[in-house]
C-alpha cells in the first residue's frame, strides 16, 4: 500500500467481495453520485443518482463497462477523454486518490452533464487494492447559475459602457448639429449667388455640399436618438393591424424587386410599447434586409405567440420574465453574415454598408427600444442563408388580433 494511503481510503476486511463493502442503503440516498469498481475497472456497485447522471442503469459486472457507467467523458473543453486515460484508469495503477476532477459526461442521447468527481481508492487491510469508489457531484445547476451571473455581468458591463458611450456620444452631436447649422444656412445664402451665376458646373458643386451637409445632419440627429433616454410612452397594439398598416410603406422602401410576403398568426395576442418606436424598428430591420439583397429577393414579415422560459429561450437579457411573449420576424433571403459579423452587429457604430451609407446606430437602436420594452431580440445569420430578427414583446391581456392577413392600410 503506497505511503499515506490510509488517509484517503477505506479499509475493509479481508475475504468480503467488493460490491458488500458499502452498504446500498447509505449510498442510495446520498444526493451524490457513487459507484465502485473492483480492480480491473469494473462497474460493480451504483447507486440512483449515479445512474440519472450517467442517462442509464448499465449491467454490473460486465468487462466492457470500464472505470465509467458514462457513455463518454469530455473534458470541461468538450475534448473526448478515452476511458483508460482518465483518472479514473490511473488510480489503479497510481493507487493514489484524485480529488476535484472536473468533466462532462456524455450521455448516449448526445447530452451532457457536468460533474466534479472524488475518486478514493479502497484497500482491504492487507494494503491490496481491491478497487476505488468515485463520488460524482451533478453540476448542471452550479453551471446554469455561473451562466446567469457571468450574462448578468456583462449586461451590467455593457450598460455601463453604453451609459458612458451615451454622454459622449450626446455632447459631440449637440456641437456637431451647431457648426451644420452654421454650414446650412450659409448654403442657404449662397444658393442664391449660385443661381444667379448660371453655372452648371457651380450649381452642382453647391449640390455636393448641400447633400453632404445633409446626411452629417441625419447621422447627428440618429445620434443623439441613440444617446437620448428615452420617455416611455406606451399603447396597447395590436401587432397584426400595426404590420399591416406598414406594409406599403416597407414595400416602397425596399423597391420592386425584393418581394415581400406576410404571414400573420389570426391569434396573436397584443402586446405593450411605443408605436412609433415599434414602427421606426421593423422599418430599420427592412431597410437592413433590402441592403443584404441587392440583386432582389424576399422579405417575410410574420407574428405569432411564444411562451417562453429559461430553458427554451436560453439567449435571454438580463430583464428576462417567463410568460407569453408576441413575436414579430423579419425574414430576409439576403447574404447572410458571417459568425464573427454577428457577434459585433449590436456594437454602436459597427456597420458592413460602403462609407457614406450607414451609421451602424440602426441594429443598437432596435435592441435599446426593445430592451426598454422589456422585450427579447434574437438574430440568426449564415452566409448565404439570410438572416432572421425576431423581436419579443410580452403580451398584453387576453385579447386577440382581428386583423385579416394580406390587407394593406
Amino acid at each position: 500500500m503506497p505511503e499515506n494511503a490510509l488517509s484517503i481510503s477505506l479499509l475493509l476486511p479481508p475475504g468480503t467481495s467488493l460490491a458488500s463493502k458499502l452498504s446500498h442503503e447509505l449510498i442510495e440516498h446520498l444526493p451524490v453520485g457513487v459507484y465502485l469498481c473492483n480492480a480491473q475497472g469494473t462497474v460493480v456497485a451504483y447507486n440512483h443518482k449515479a445512474a440519472d447522471i450517467w442517462g442509464e442503469s448499465p449491467n454490473l459486472g460486465e468487462s466492457q463497462i470500464k472505470f465509467c457507467g458514462a457513455h463518454k467523458l469530455l473534458t470541461p473543453e468538450g475534448v473526448h477523454i478515452p476511458h483508460h486515460q482518465t483518472p479514473l484508469a490511473e488510480i489503479l495503477v497510481t493507487q493514489k486518490a484524485v480529488t476535484n476532477f472536473r468533466t462532462i459526461v456524455e450521455r448516449r442521447d448526445g447530452s451532457r452533464v457536468p460533474v466534479l468527481a472524488n475518486i478514493v481508492p479502497l484497500f482491504d487491510s492487507d494494503g491490496t487494492m481491491l478497487g476505488f469508489m468515485n463520488s460524482v457531484q451533478d453540476l448542471r445547476q452550479q453551471v446554469a447559475q455561473e451562466l446567469n451571473q457571468q450574462h448578468l455581468e456583462n449586461a451590467l458591463f455593457q450598460s455601463q459602457k453604453m451609459e458612458v458611450v451615451g454622454q459622449i456620444t450626446s455632447g459631440l452631436a449637440h456641437d456637431f448639429n451647431n457648426q451644420l447649422a452654421s454650414m446650412s444656412m450659409g448654403l442657404s445664402l449662397m444658393e442664391r449667388e449660385v443661381e444667379a451665376a448660371n453655372s452648371e458646373k457651380l450649381r452642382r458643386y453647391f449640390d455636393l455640399c448641400k447633400e453632404a451637409v445633409e446626411r452629417a445632419t441625419s447621422l447627428a440627429d440618429n445620434l443623439l436618438r441613440f444617446s437620448r433616454k428615452r420617455a416611455k410612452k406606451l399603447e396597447r397594439l395590436d401587432p397584426n393591424q400595426l404590420v399591416l398598416g406598414m406594409t406599403s410603406l416597407i414595400r416602397t422602401a425596399v423597391g420592386a424587386r425584393i418581394v415581400v410576403n406576410l404571414d400573420l398568426a389570426p391569434d396573436t395576442r397584443f402586446l405593450k410599447a411605443n408605436k412609433q418606436q415599434l414602427e421606426s424598428a421593423i422599418l430599420n430591420l427592412a431597410i437592413n434586409a433590402r441592403d443584404a439583397m441587392p440583386d432582389g429577393g424576399t422579405l417575410d414579415l410574420s407574428t405569432h405567440d411564444a411562451n417562453l422560459d429559461r430553458h427554451n429561450f436560453p439567449g435571454h437579457n438580463a430583464n428576462f420574465q417567463p410568460g407569453s411573449y408576441v413575436v414579430i420576424s423579419v425574414i430576409d433571403s439576403g447574404c447572410g453574415m458571417t459568425p464573427e459579423v454577428l457577434e459585433k452587429v449590436f456594437a454602436p457604430f459597427f456597420t458592413t454598408k460602403e462609407d457614406g451609407k450607414g451609421t451602424g446606430l440602426g441594429l443598437a437602436m432596435v435592441r435599446g427600444f426593445v430592451n426598454e420594452m422589456n422585450g427579447q431580440l434574437t438574430i440568426e445569420s449564415e452566409p448565404g442563408q439570410g438572416t432572421c430578427v425576431r423581436l419579443y414583446f410580452p403580451s398584453y391581456g387576453t385579447e386577440h388580433s382581428q386583423a385579416v392577413d394580406g390587407a394593406d392600410r
